[in-house]
């Protein structure tokens, strides 16, 4: 009797130790407003592009984020894109959508120049344009203009990417201060 008793209760242990107690919170809905490229100064528009949709499936994954799908959102972002990136704007967005976290950016200009006149031939890239969201759930909002210049030699550049290594690290960089719960 007493072997029997020990193997429900070890039975019982291991159903309690693997077996959540706890609910699991709901995902936190989130509205990705397409990003606006200007296509006359920004070169490659079609590469930001794709590079901004990649990072934002890769960080607001399920089961912690769920994504709005774009008819939801492009019902209440016109076509031309959002005219301004302010706090009521992405609250509005916020309440006709249902979502919890809206992000947006624009790129105004991107540009590569050419250096040869130096000891090594260089690069410099701009980047301007401007990065907004809206956490509803913390009530922060967060708005980062884009004002960015860097050089770097040539040879760099042969197995890299230096735009989308920029966009990435970047835009990672403004999700998680919109993520953030501090």
């Amino acid at each position: 009797m007493k072997k029997i008793l020990m193997l429900m209760m070890a039975v019982l242990s291991v159903f309690c130790l693997t077996t959540g107690f706890t609910g699991r919170a709901e995902a936190a809905k989130v509205a990705v407003v397409p990003i606006q490229v200007n296509e006359e100064l920004v070169e490659r528009p079609s590469d930001w592009n794709s590079w901004y949709w990649d990072i934002m499936v890769d960080r607001f994954h399920y089961p912690d984020f769920e994504l709005l799908d774009d008819d939801t959102v492009s019902k209440v972002v016109p076509d031309m894109g959002l005219a301004s990136f302010d706090k009521a704007t992405l609250m509005t967005v916020a309440s006709q959508t249902g979502a919890d976290i809206v992000v947006a950016m624009r790129i105004d200009k991107v540009h590569e120049k050419f250096y040869n006149f130096r000891t090594e031939s260089m690069i410099g890239m701009t980047v301007k344009g401007q990065f907004a969201s809206y956490n509803g759930v913390t009530g922060k909002y967060y708005d980062k203009k884009i004002n960015y210049y860097d050089e770097t030699e040539d040879v760099y550049l042969t197995k890299t990417d230096w735009q989308a290594r920029w966009m990435q690290s970047n835009l990672n960089r403004y999700i998680n201060r919109t993520i953030e719960t501090n």
